[in-house]
């Protein structure tokens, strides 16, 4: 077989897959209660990885990961995040469960893997189609970067932090009162 008939093949069968996967999706809908597909999954990483410019993948972050600075990190996340992505980082909330992607659990290796930069870069700029907005703006640098040293303490977090939380996110699943 001649190389440009077998990609010309491989063309072919990449469109029928790419036509038969989109009538699946217009027949069971478009649902933010779905669990997303492993193709979706692939796409939105591959997406949100190529989204961050290489510069800020190579930023560290300039505030000390003292304790007065993963408190302000804390609070500040409390009071803007949480809704989101809950106190404990884990996006289990309200608003969580109907967004399409779902927020990431904040505690897991895929966030904890990725550097300062990529994560000042997502909190900064926020990501299209995701539904996490850009922060630049309403967020100071400083503020943005202590966000970032507390991301990096939820996987550590106590339950008295977590105590403390609740009572400063007045929006938060765990105070009844809101709800």
């Amino acid at each position: 077989m001649k190389p440009w008939k077998a990609v010309l093949l491989i063309l072919v069968a990449l469109a029928v897959a790419a036509v038969g996967y989109g009538v699946t999706l217009v027949r069971h809908g478009f649902s933010a209660l779905a669990t997303p597909s492993a193709v979706e999954e692939l796409a939105a990483t591959t997406a949100r990885r190529l989204a961050v410019p290489s510069a800020y993948r190579q930023l560290r972050n300039p505030i000390e990961p003292s304790s007065e600075n993963i408190r302000g990190g804390m609070e500040h996340f409390a009071y803007h995040c949480a809704p989101c992505h809950s106190n404990d980082g884990s996006g289990h909330t309200v608003f969580g469960k109907g967004f399409y992607p779902k927020p990431p659990d904040l505690r897991a290796v895929g966030t904890q893997n990725k550097t300062d930069g990529e994560l000042y870069y997502t909190i900064d700029n926020g990501v299209r189609l995701s539904g996490m907005p850009a922060f630049s703006g309403t967020h100071t640098a400083a503020q943005t970067w202590r966000l970032v040293l507390f991301i990096r303490h939820l996987p550590q977090i106590t339950p008295e932090e977590l105590n403390e939380m609740n009572q400063w996110d007045q929006k938060s699943e765990a105070n009844p009162a809101h709800f």
